[in-house]
């Protein structure tokens, strides 16, 4: 299922008057209905029997050879396992978010899948936000954000971008609310939930709020960062709880934790299918053969 993003924002009355352009934080304030970028299917939403992919990068923006790598091996994967969209699980920039370093870190390690009609749409980790509290990543269009929090619905998977940098829980409840076509709710934020990482391991605070919100909202995949990895939980009450950190900066070692079902110390990027009735994901390295997989029916 192939895609192209289409910018509704969906503001409220109050916000008339406000300009992406000029303030991009205005078009999702605290306490406002989120802001939703649908995709445009050429086809239509998928069909029960269909499927959609997408790939998954994250802590990535070094400008280095291993990001190049990395990115390279995304490039190569999509001849053979074609996507239309990539999400970032934040840190897009280091070591501060300078727009100056946009263009070595990000448009050119990613030439190739962007004139593959790639969409990007970022979140936004601890680093980015040293520069103008990220407003200039959230402004340039290449890192395809409809505000420093969205929702974007693509081939039946409802994606809620989240700055975790300061979660609004009002925010994060009203975005998570599924609409008719959504047949899968996956959450994308920098912070982890759960992780056994050594560089910072779980985000305090999060538990045990973050994860009853995300049960009562039916949410299926959490996709996170921070730790310079590859991680992923046990079913966790029907949840799986992604950490994956290893698109191009310095790797963290992996600790013995309860909830961790693999751990591996590895720069890599993820490719995931949404089908009708599962979410396959594949955790694929800058070279050699993908790592691990594993498959997950949500809280279906």
């Amino acid at each position: 299922m192939r895609a192209r993003a289409l910018v509704v924002l969906a503001v409220a009355g109050a916000l008339v008057g406000c300009s992406s352009q000029s303030d991009p934080t205005a078009v999702l304030r605290r306490g406002r209905q989120p802001t939703i970028l649908p995709t445009v299917e050429p086809s239509g939403s998928p069909t029960p029997e269909e499927s959609f992919s997408f790939a998954v990068i994250g802590d990535f923006g070094t400008g280095d050879e291993i990001q190049r790598s990395v990115a390279r091996r995304m490039c190569d994967w999509h001849e053979q396992h074609p996507f239309d969209t990539a999400l970032t699980t934040g840190d897009n920039i280091y070591p501060d978010g300078d727009p100056a370093l946009f263009k070595r870190e990000f448009s050119r390690p990613y030439r190739c899948l962007r004139r593959k009609g790639v969409q990007f749409h970022a979140t936004l980790g601890n680093h980015d936000v040293i520069t103008a509290n990220g407003r200039k990543e959230i402004a340039h269009p290449k890192f395809g954000m409809g505000g420093r929090d969205y929702v974007v619905r693509s081939g039946g998977v409802r994606f809620v971008m989240v700055d975790s940098n300061s979660i609004e829980k009002r925010w994060l409840r009203r975005a998570l609310v599924a609409e008719e076509d959504d047949r899968w709710t996956v959450v994308v934020f920098h912070d982890p939930v759960y992780s056994p990482g050594s560089g910072h391991g779980s985000t305090p605070g999060f538990r045990p709020a973050l994860p009853r919100i995300f049960r009562e909202h039916g949410v299926d995949l959490v996709l996170n960062g921070h730790d310079h990895l590859y991680a992923v939980t046990r079913n966790l009450k029907g949840i799986r709880y992604v950490v994956t950190g290893g698109g191009g900066a310095g790797l963290y070692d992996c600790t013995d934790k309860s909830y961790s079902a693999k751990c591996k110390a590895i720069h890599h990027f993820l490719y995931v299918t949404a089908g009708p009735d599962r979410i396959e994901v594949t955790a694929v390295p800058a070279k050699g053969r993908p790592f691990d997989r594993f498959v997950t029916t949500g809280r279906s």
